[in-house]
C-alpha cells in the first residue's frame, strides 16, 4: 500500500513533499563535492608519494621534528590541503604516528 501524500515541512506552506519532507522549493540543495582534496588529486599528489615524501624524509633525517623519534613515521602537510596547503617540499615534515595524530587532532579544533 502506498504511504499517504504529505505536506512540506515549512511553515506556511501546503505542497506534497518531493525530497526530506520538504516541497520543491524549499528541498535543501544538492551536496557538491567541492573538497580541496577532490580538486587537486592528480599529477601533485601522485609527485607527493615519488618525489616530495622521500625528500622530506630525508631532509628531515628520517626522524620526528617534534620528538625525534625513529618509529612510526609519515610525512605531514604543515598547512593541511583543505585549507590551502600546497603538496610541495616546504609543505612537508616528517612525524611519527602519535605526534601526527596530535597535530591532525589540533588542526580539526582550530578552524
Amino acid at each position: 500500500m502506498p504511504r499517504a501524500a504529505s505536506i512540506c515541512y515549512e511553515r506556511g506552506c501546503v505542497r506534497r513533499t518531493t525530497y526530506r519532507g520538504r516541497c520543491e522549493e524549499h528541498a535543501p540543495p544538492a551536496w557538491e563535492a567541492k573538497s580541496a582534496r577532490n580538486t587537486t588529486r592528480g599529477p601533485e599528489q601522485r609527485s607527493w608519494e615519488r618525489v616530495t615524501r622521500p625528500r622530506a624524509l630525508a631532509r628531515d633525517g628520517f626522524a620526528c621534528v617534534l620528538c625525534g623519534t625513529r618509529e612510526g613515521l609519515e610525512v605531514d602537510h604543515v598547512r593541511p590541503i583543505a585549507r590551502g596547503g600546497t603538496w610541495t617540499l616546504d609543505n612537508a615534515q616528517t612525524l611519527c604516528r602519535p605526534c601526527h595524530t596530535a597535530k591532525s587532532v589540533r588542526d580539526r579544533h582550530s578552524r
